[in-house]
């Protein structure tokens, strides 16, 4: 037994010097809402088409001027290129352990190549307060926008 104790409290120290494995009965920390939501600007900043379309579920919903779902926003984001925004006043929600929501302000700049009457680039500016619902999925754990609205700011 005095053999195997040594053996027992390096193997009890080695277990407990192991990061937590995040289960998802956890609730995620607002910062890791956080860090998605900017990685989905920076990639539509990036123009990473196979990227941008891997952040949002299939059934994917977005709200602003008109409803659309998933392919029709991709449709935009080809045609139009992210070329500046800025995220304020971001907040973080958490609903449950597998849901969270992201709600900011965003001024945004984008680049459309298609549909002017010129045959010009067209640059179209928002100026929104956003919110994204973010849920993770069961298989890998990642997280995945599903739905977002845009609703023009007030002019002040």
């Amino acid at each position: 037994m005095r053999r195997l104790l040594p053996v027992l409290l390096t193997i009890s120290s080695l277990a407990s010097a192991q990061p937590p494995i995040r289960s998802s009965d956890s609730p995620p920390a607002p910062v890791e809402i956080v860090t998605q939501e900017q990685h989905l600007w920076t990639t539509f900043a990036e123009g990473d088409f196979n990227t941008v379309r891997a952040l949002f579920t299939p059934d994917y919903i977005q709200v602003s001027d008109n409803i659309q779902a998933l392919d029709t926003t991709l449709i935009f984001l080809k045609h139009c290129k992210l070329t500046s925004y800025e995220l304020r006043d971001l907040q973080v929600r958490i609903l449950t352990p597998d849901s969270a929501i992201t709600a900011y302000h965003v001024l945004s700049s984008f680049t459309c190549d298609a549909g002017t009457k010129s045959g010009k680039p067209e640059v179209r500016n928002f100026d929104n307060n956003s919110i994204t619902v973010w849920v993770r999925q069961s298989a890998g754990g990642r997280w995945l926008a599903q739905a977002h609205t845009e609703t023009p700011a007030a002019r002040l």
